[in-house]
């Protein structure tokens, strides 16, 4: 493996764009509060997007006495003040509907979201003008501007929309022109549909009605495809694709459009997959837990990084509540933390990934075990950094990855997230699945949670074993000068990787 200049500059990470968390009222827990700020510490992020803002537990709208409606914001204030407490701005999503608004009583999970329509869509946008009247009056309009406001989500899906297409076009257009009425800077994009979908309709409807339209916003899942062609016979897509294809699919549908200036958010994605149709389930999928889940992070956020505006990991933090309150220390679903704020191979891949700065080098004499593995490379003044993963795609026999290693440096830093060390759900298998974690335990746990870290003295054509699952980085600059400072610099990165790094001589 050799490298050399690229014009690519350096890599974009619309994935660092944004983070999500479950539901608004979540953020009013102080435990979620601190892992939010693990994440900003480790990887930092811009945006925060999550469900439920209106939700009748933040008691935003209600009716008086009269029948009038009246408006309240503490709890909003709260959230988004917090939000911005640990760098983070919110990327609005605009459900549910209150119960004062709704025209039904038909709900979506645990929390119980109202999906229906409104009564009456002037109460709606009335609704809106006044949440963004308040957000310019408390944090100001040039704050404002800045943050992204998104109509619904995943409209397209019964479950959690009551209405037609139709109906959603219309709930989109009362709340842009009420959110442009307010401030015609505001951006305001949608429709956040499941599956990539509705993208051209919306474009195509926002453009025949002059509706105001700033970016567009979708979600998709890697185990989708086995909800679209069940036993993949008819699937057009090679092993492994389907979930960068979808992304490939909706930049061209934007590049093809009348409006192909606007920017494209993913607003939700995670790594859970599946090996067929029985195996879809989007709780107590094992792949946003195991090593695996990181080998997918550091594969799908290299191969997108210049196919859209941001990647909303779906979710920070395990404190999540879509179907209630998590039962044990690894629950299986979405979050890069555990409910102990436990960093997962999901949340490793990504702190390593936010470490590839400077600028991209061109790899060559790249020999692939299979299409999962691959490589970035990039070199910030006399650094150079490499990123290597093994990503086991399902339906494809994982292999371990043998790969000769040429970089620059008298010194590297080698990094290897791998089961038991960087991925603690494995440990924890092991361990016979404990419900209730001991202080021993969840310390045991939280030494697993750390990635390995070797210092390697550099030899030609280092040959580098990746195992299936794994991603590995290294870091090769020149020696320090003196013992002491090299000393120095591995305690610094000791300290970046946690209180339980392991550092071995080689």
């Amino acid at each position: 493996m050799t490298f050399s200049p690229s014009e690519a500059g350096p890599l974009r990470m619309p994935w660092k764009k944004g983070i999500a968390v479950g539901r608004a009222y979540e953020l009013l827990r102080a435990d979620l509060l601190t892992h939010l700020t693990i994440c900003q510490r480790e990887i930092g992020f811009e945006f925060c997007r999550f469900h439920a803002l209106f939700h009748d537990e933040m008691a935003v709208v209600r009716r008086d006495a009269t029948g009038n409606l009246v408006y309240q914001w503490r709890f909003v204030d709260e959230i988004f003040d917090r939000l911005r407490s640990v760098g983070l701005r919110p990327f609005v999503e605009l459900n549910p509907m209150p119960s004062a608004l709704a025209s039904g009583k038909q709900r979506m999970f645990w929390y119980g979201m109202n999906v229906t329509p409104p009564r009456d869509m002037a109460e709606w946008s009335e609704l809106v003008s006044a949440f963004a009247r308040h957000c310019i009056d408390r944090y100001g309009r040039a704050e404002v501007r800045q943050w992204y406001f998104e109509v619904w989500n995943e409209p397209n899906l019964g479950a959690f929309w009551a209405g037609s297409q139709a109906d959603y076009f219309e709930l989109y257009a009362a709340s842009a022109r009420a959110l442009t009425a307010v401030d015609p800077e505001l951006r305001v994009g949608g429709p956040a549909t499941a599956s990539a979908r509705w993208i051209p309709e919306l474009i195509e409807h926002c453009g025949r009605t002059g509706t105001p339209l700033d970016f567009v916003s979708t979600h998709t899942y890697a185990q989708d495809e086995f909800v679209q062609y069940p036993d993949r016979a008819a699937s057009p897509h090679d092993p492994g694709e389907f979930f960068a294809d979808a992304f490939r699919r909706v930049q061209r549908e934007v590049a093809d459009s009348a409006r192909p200036d606007l920017e494209i958010h993913w607003t939700e994605w995670n790594t859970q997959q599946a090996h067929d149709a029985a195996s879809v389930t989007w709780s107590h999928n094992r792949s946003v837990d195991a090593l695996e889940g990181g080998s997918f992070v550091a594969r799908e956020c290299v191969a997108l990084d210049g196919t859209c505006d941001s990647m909303f990991y779906w979710v920070a933090s395990d404190l999540f509540e879509e179907g209630g309150p998590m039962t044990a220390p690894f629950s299986q679903t979405y979050g890069l933390l555990t409910m102990d704020g436990l960093p997962k191979a999901t949340f490793n891949a990504m702190r390593l990934l936010a470490r590839m700065r400077g600028d991209r080098l061109k790899i060559s004499e790249l020999a692939l075990a299979h299409p999962g593995c691959g490589a970035v490379a990039t070199r910030e003044g006399v650094v150079t950094r490499l990123l290597l993963w093994n990503h086991p795609i399902p339906g494809l026999s994982a292999a371990n990855w043998s790969v000769d290693v040429s970089l620059p440096g008298e010194q590297w830093f080698l990094v290897r997230v791998t089961a038991g060390a960087g991925s603690p759900f494995e440990r924890w298998l092991e361990m016979g699945q404990p419900q209730n974690l001991s202080p021993v335990a969840r310390e045991a746990l939280a030494y697993a949670a750390v990635p390995s870290v070797a210092v390697v003295s550099p030899m030609p054509d280092y040959r580098l074993e990746v195992g299936p699952g794994e991603v590995v980085w290294i870091e090769a600059r020149p020696m320090e000068s003196g013992k002491q400072d090299s000393l120095d610099k591995l305690a610094e990165l000791e300290v970046q990787l946690g209180q339980y790094g392991k550092v071995t001589p080689s």
